[in-house]
């Protein structure tokens, strides 16, 4: 997939029954949607994070922009995710936009940073798991609290940007649309 056209979800204030909810609680209830889609059709949607920054301390912010290779498939991502309820009551999706035709940069990559299970450490005095919370909370890494749906457990999904030369690379992106160090990618920083 290339990142020829994109379309912004914005996250809008939450308040539920006079209970106000967090943006961020609400942008990890968004990605948890988008998840869903992209696990449905894998390889065809590129999550950015226009609000964030390489080497700055982040939160995700209130945009999360979606990539895909045409038209049609944004067309396809918005009608199955447009009717959920966190997405139609919490956020504002906008009108589909290509990428500049002529594009040349600036490139930004959206990997996903790994932080190992407990029950994924080899031995019982591994601090590797601790080791990596520490940095990301150093580095000020945004991240998003979501729910895994195999196990049912919460976790902290974490995201690192870097900046990128070009984005020539193919997008393979993962479920939710990062990157990963086995197959980088770069999109538009627009």
């Amino acid at each position: 997939m290339k990142p020829v056209v994109y379309v912004d979800l914005e996250v809008l204030a939450g308040n539920n029954g006079g209970e106000s909810m967090p943006t961020p609680v609400l942008a990890g209830t968004a990605l948890d949607v988008l998840h869903g889609a992209f696990r449905q059709w894998p390889g065809r949607y590129a999550l950015a994070l226009p609000g964030v920054a390489p080497d700055r301390a982040n939160a995700p912010g209130r945009i999360l922009r979606v990539f895909a290779g045409n038209r049609d498939d944004l067309d396809a991502l918005v009608a199955a995710i447009g009717g959920h309820p966190a997405i139609r009551d919490y956020t504002r999706i906008g009108y589909p936009r290509p990428v500049p035709g002529a594009f040349s940069g600036p490139w930004i990559e959206y990997r996903r940073y790994r932080i190992p299970s407990q029950k994924s450490l080899r031995k019982p005095d591994d601090t590797l798991r601790e080791r990596r919370m520490w940095s990301a909370r150093e580095r000020g890494l945004p991240f998003f609290q979501t729910r895994s749906r195999s196990n049912g457990q919460s976790f902290m999904l974490y995201v690192q940007a870097l900046d990128a030369a070009t984005g020539d690379a193919e997008c393979l992106p993962d479920s939710y649309g990062l990157s990963v160090s086995s197959r980088p990618f770069a999109v538009p920083r627009l």
